[in-house]
């Protein structure tokens, strides 16, 4: 994005304010002269458009239980020897606090670059199974978009190549949330049957408000 310089005051908040972002970490460099101003882009940009770089937002994040249209919990599954899998299946109780796969930390991101998130709040779900953390993230197999998790903590910064882990929080209706993928515009987090189970999954949405990517957040008691 280019800026002229003569627009700012030497504030700092006129610089926040100039930039869009917070001015400590906004890095600029001299491209050019023009009419004896200098002017400068923001070094992080690349042929003139801006990189989607986040920032963890929220270190503590929220504890939150994902829900279906069906009324399925969402769980992260682990036969304990390969990483765990999305699957939704009924719980009686499920709001309980612990590491038991249901219970999902929603990381809140802010861009680094820019204030304004028009597709929602970007948000990366972590979870705790058996002691160890995960979050999830999306990849493609065969031609397939699929949604996984890997072991780790959710990172403080998410740099273009590993925006494949965010998801744009959107409201579907006055109950339900929808999430779209970050990485692949369009596509979003949603019900899908497979084996007669119910798992987590990508799709592209269609026109209008498809059900099946409706998703309802609990709050953990």
């Amino acid at each position: 994005m280019w800026r002229d310089w003569t627009s700012w005051d030497g504030s700092p908040e006129g610089y926040n304010y100039l930039s869009g972002m917070d001015y400590k970490h906004l890095e600029l460099c001299l491209l050019e002269f023009g009419n004896g101003v200098p002017i400068f882009k923001d070094s992080r940009s690349v042929s003139g458009s801006e990189v989607d770089c986040f920032r963890k937002y929220d270190r503590k994040g929220c504890s939150k239980i994902v829900r279906n249209i069906y009324g399925e919990i969402l769980m992260a599954y682990s036969d304990g020897e390969a990483d765990p899998v999305p699957i939704f299946e009924h719980h009686t109780f499920p709001e309980k606090t612990g590491d038991d796969g249901t219970n999902f930390n929603l990381v809140l991101y802010r861009k680094h670059v820019g204030r304004n998130t028009p597709h929602g709040l970007p948000i990366v779900f972590q979870i705790k199974v058996s002691g160890s953390y995960y979050h999830m993230y999306c990849t493609e197999e065969e031609n397939r978009k699929v949604l996984k998790f890997k072991e780790g903590i959710a990172p403080t910064n998410v740099e273009e190549n590993m925006k494949n882990i965010i998801f744009y929080q959107q409201y579907f209706d006055g109950t339900y949330f929808k999430f779209e993928s970050a990485w692949a515009c369009g596509w979003f987090l949603c019900t899908e049957e497979k084996n007669r189970l119910h798992t987590f999954a990508l799709k592209r949405a269609k026109e209008g408000n498809d059900e099946m990517i409706a998703v309802c957040l609990d709050n953990v008691l």
